[in-house]
């Protein structure tokens, strides 16, 4: 295959289906699968190109698509099914299947292929849900009578988890202390084991117990959201009856009551329990339906915007309304058409960013929340009056939001703040070369000309969802004269079929650190197309660390995906060495 070095995705893959293919090619379907595994975006550019040979008319075409399909599943591992499962693909194989789109075109032999595809990757995949659910789906319509008879994958079967063992029995200063006590012949000491022993059922009872009233909780706050949810949607200001409207009252005083009890549950959790995902979700439920009851019974305006009715079904994914059948499976991955077009948002002032609110003082792992509500930047005059919902649910968590006029006494009193709020004259970035941070060169070159980009340093991925993905970039120099200043290129691309418009990305450190970013090279990016080159925006941040101490960086991210609005918190905090600044 020497003379395939530098082949595309398309072209390997033009190879590996091509009709006059006496029998399947491995050699190119091997090498589809291993440039999938070499290119940045090949997950994504590769299910995009399956798709269409899937639904090809020849038979024998959509055959070896579908063995490419396959053979991809078992190689191309966790980024290849995440893909696959998406309804935005598991939509394009429902098609061949169902008897609405093409069905009725396709052979049995394709379509029966598909079908064994689906189930084999429900049993050996339990954790794309999406898959799951599509595969049911065809089962309830009828398009699948039963499950076909096909041997177990045992390729796609994952490792069999770890077996469950008891929190309390892994402390390991206990366990050592226990099987020290029980070898011991004084009986004294056994005498002590089973005090120890007792004391820690009692801590297990206790951890039991507290896990019990968590579950029930969040069944809780999930029914009356739910409830409420439903109760919103057919809501009519005219015929809806008074027994209704007072049922509304109730589930949203009890949904009020319940967002303290969930905050002090997230707080409360360790940021490595698997269940804080769950209770986050639960919390931004809760204040997206108490946000549209403010809205639609009570005509509030929440923060200037217009409340969506997207929520989560049961299955914990995000929908309209009108969510129809079989194809509409696309609408949990894409935003709802009936939300209203967004204005571009106003680009952040030069004078500074506004802060964000900083960190808990329990240290941990970073926390990331999404929302699907985007907060309007405060104006000069109106930061200290009514905050957002996320800023509501970061001060119920024991957080300040310090105005952006705050003195610089009360600035250092905060572990994290930005650099834009603090006077330059002591952090000149740009001596002895100057650089208005109103503008960018006529160049458009955000750096000082003498600092190099190219470095040994791999790019950390700040943010990947939904196909909008941040890089950061590490520059090779510093600043000259400031070996203390890290530069940082922070690359913004878009791999979705949706425009993303109005991103702002704001940033904060420990007060030992400041921070600088520049103006972005843009504020939107253009729909991925398979045939060019991802969207990007480019943005210059500069990163001070007098202490050399180890960087931690909270970002926020505000942008528009199509017309849905989200606002993303996240922590990085893989940036390289401290000591290596200035020769990367």
């Amino acid at each position: 295959m020497a003379e395939a070095e530098g082949e595309s995705l398309e072209s390997w893959l033009n190879k590996a289906t091509n009709p006059s293919n006496r029998q399947e090619d491995w050699e190119y379907i091997i090498g589809f699968c291993d440039q999938i595994n070499k290119e940045l975006e090949g997950p994504q550019i590769a299910v995009r190109l399956l798709a269409h040979k899937i639904q090809s008319p020849q038979e024998w075409e959509a055959v070896q698509a579908l063995t490419v399909l396959e053979a991809c599943m078992k190689n191309c591992g966790r980024r290849f099914h995440n893909e696959v499962g998406k309804f935005r693909f598991l939509n394009e194989l429902i098609k061949v299947v169902s008897p609405k789109y093409l069905g009725d075109r396709v052979s049995e032999k394709v379509k029966t292929k598909v079908i064994e595809l689906l189930f084999s990757w429900t049993l050996a995949l339990p954790e794309e849900a999406k898959i799951r659910d599509a595969y049911h789906m065809l089962k309830r319509q009828g398009i699948v009578q039963s499950d076909p008879p096909i041997p177990m994958d045992r390729t796609l079967i994952p490792s069999p988890p770890p077996r469950p063992r008891n929190p309390v029995f892994d402390d390991e200063e206990k366990s050592k202390l226990l099987a020290k006590l029980l070898k011991s012949k004084n009986p004294d000491d056994l005498q002590e084991a089973n005090k120890l022993i007792k004391s820690m059922v009692k801590e297990d009872e206790a951890r039991i117990q507290k896990v019990t009233k968590r579950l029930h909780t969040l069944e809780e706050v999930n029914n009356n959201v739910k409830l409420l949810h439903e109760m919103l949607l057919h809501y009519s200001h005219e015929y809806s009856s008074e027994a209704d409207k007072e049922l509304m009252k109730e589930l949203f005083d009890r949904c009020e009551n319940k967002r303290r009890t969930l905050f002090k549950l997230a707080s409360e959790t360790e940021d490595n329990d698997n269940s804080l995902g769950d209770i986050l979700q639960a919390s931004d439920n809760l204040s997206r339906v108490i946000s549209s009851y403010k809205t639609i019974i009570e005509g509030q305006i929440i923060n200037g915007e217009v409340t969506t009715s997207t929520m989560p079904d049961s299955e914990g994914n995000d929908h309209c309304s009108n969510q129809g059948t079989l194809i509409d499976l696309a609408e949990l991955d894409t935003p709802c058409s009936s939300s209203p077009v967004l204005a571009p948002a106003p680009a952040p002032a030069t004078s500074g960013i506004p802060i964000l609110p900083p960190p808990p003082q329990t240290s941990g792992p970073p926390r990331s929340r999404s929302s699907s509500q985007a907060e309007a930047p405060p104006g000069p005059e109106s930061t200290s009056s009514a905050l957002s919902l996320l800023d509501e649910e970061l001060l119920c968590l024991g957080l300040t939001d310090p105005a952006p006029t705050a003195s610089r006494e009360s600035a250092g009193n905060s572990q994290w703040h930005l650099f834009q709020n603090e006077p330059s004259s002591d952090l000149d970035f740009f001596n002895p070369r100057p650089v208005s941070a109103a503008c960018c060169p006529s160049d458009g070159s955000l750096l000082p000309p003498p600092v190099s980009t190219s470095s040994s340093a791999l790019p950390v991925t700040a943010y990947d969802k939904n196909g909008f993905r941040i890089l950061f970039h590490f520059a090779k120099e510093c600043p000259p004269g400031r070996p203390d200043v890290l530069v940082v290129v922070v690359s913004m691309l878009n791999t979705a079929p949706l425009p993303v418009k109005s991103i702002v990305l704001q940033a904060a450190v420990p007060k030992s650190m400041k921070v600088k970013l520049q103006p972005p090279s843009g504020t939107e990016l253009s729909p991925f197309s398979p045939i060019q080159p991802p969207a990007a925006i480019t943005q210059v941040m500069l990163l001070a660390n007098p202490l050399k101490e180890k960087v931690r960086l909270r970002y926020k991210l505000s942008f528009a995906l199509g017309e849905q609005l989200s606002t993303e918190l996240g922590e990085v905090d893989q940036f390289p060495p401290v000591e290596q600044w200035g020769n990367l």
